[in-house]
């Protein structure tokens, strides 16, 4: 191999790509740009088929009921930290602003719509993690109702998360959900976030066991 071959291969792909439009070449540029959306698709259903395995393991050693344990550790270490922010001091303009900002800039997925009413906003889109593993014809899903799972059987491991962390543990921690999370067919899924959240309807708090505190005063 000659010299040359040898140092272009320590280059990654993202300073290939700045050359490439630094230098006028769009269609280098253009090609670069899918080649990483291929890569990172591949190299994220890698892990969430790891992800997925790992969790029916546990569950089938374990009991599914240990995957409630593993998603709150999950939350403390690496979700709340990320996503802590939406219950700071910000408007709901902001807030929708920076969940949307997590699947076009994070996930690099366009949304579908982004719907506003008198009480809420609706983020819809089709969901590249979870709802990519909701489409795969064979995954770890929940062979019984539990209030960590919607009141639901059948909801993917993988997406436990969202009841868990952004449902009990949120309510727990603040008193109410930062969003409300809908599944809907062909891995779609939705997120309404309520611009007063005692406008949440007490139906989302009882899908978890939980019941909406009554505001005092």
């Amino acid at each position: 191999m000659d010299k040359r071959e040898l140092k272009e291969l320590t280059v990654s792909i993202y300073d290939k790509l700045i050359r490439a439009i630094k230098e006028g070449d769009k269609e280098k540029a253009g090609a670069l740009v899918d080649e990483i959306k291929r890569n990172k698709y591949d190299f994220d259903n890698s892990y969430r088929e790891w992800i997925d395995m790992m969790l029916t393991y546990v569950a089938d050693r374990l009991g599914e009921e240990a995957l409630y344990e593993i998603h709150r550790m999950n939350a403390e270490r690496a979700l709340w930290p990320r996503f802590g922010w939406v219950f700071g001091p910000m408007s709901v303009e902001d807030k929708v602003r920076k969940r949307a900002y997590a699947w076009t800039n994070w996930h690099g997925i366009n949304i579908d719509e982004i719907v506003e009413d008198d009480e809420k906003f609706s983020i819809k889109y089709k969901c590249p993690s979870g709802g990519t593993v909701r489409m795969w014809p064979h995954h770890g899903k929940t062979r019984k109702a539990y209030p960590w799972s919607w009141g639901e059987k059948g909801i993917s491991y993988y997406c436990l998360h969202c009841p868990i962390v952004y449902d009990i543990m949120a309510i727990e921690k603040h008193g109410h959900q930062p969003w409300i999370t809908l599944q809907h067919p062909e891995g779609h899924c939705e997120l309404q976030i309520y611009k007063d959240p005692e406008k949440i309807p007490e139906k989302y708090y009882r899908r978890v066991g939980l019941k909406k505190k009554k505001k005092s005063g």
